[in-house]
């Protein structure tokens, strides 16, 4: 048996094709730009669950040896805005990057941070983020 390909069956495989493939780039593109974002989340993670392991993480190789618990203060102190201090959570809300060269971003976000009584919010925070090892980490200009 012998099909014919109708002008319509092949308008079909066409778009099926090109369906296809924009649902790949666009899953690249997010694992590609999503890795900042979720370098920024797991920061943030571990500022407010105090976790230096992955606190330090979040940084360049060569920068995560000179961290300290001091440090990982430093940052709970810059992000916790409550009087509360004792226990706190975070919740990032990405308003956009810009390239500031090849495989560096700054990326903008505002930063909400509450606990059970109190919720703050600190608007337009940005880091600066690289590729190290195709990995996102933060970068902190040294």
């Amino acid at each position: 048996m012998n099909k014919k390909m109708t002008a319509g069956k092949l308008a079909g495989i066409i778009f099926c094709i090109l369906a296809a493939l924009c649902a790949v780039f666009l899953m690249l593109l997010n694992s590609y730009f999503g890795g900042q974002m979720k370098t920024v989340d797991k920061y943030y993670t571990a500022v407010e669950r105090n976790d230096a392991d992955s606190f330090k993480a979040c940084f360049p190789e060569a920068k995560r040896e000179v961290l300290t618990d001091a440090d990982i203060e430093a940052a709970r102190s810059a992000v916790c805005i409550l009087e509360d201090t004792e226990e706190f959570h975070t919740d990032v809300t990405f308003r956009g990057r810009e390239k500031l060269g090849e495989e560096k971003y700054s990326v903008t976000f505002d930063v909400a941070v509450y606990n059970n009584s109190e919720k703050e919010r600190i608007e337009d925070v940005s880091l600066v983020l690289v590729r190290e090892k195709g990995k996102w980490v933060i970068d902190d200009g040294s």
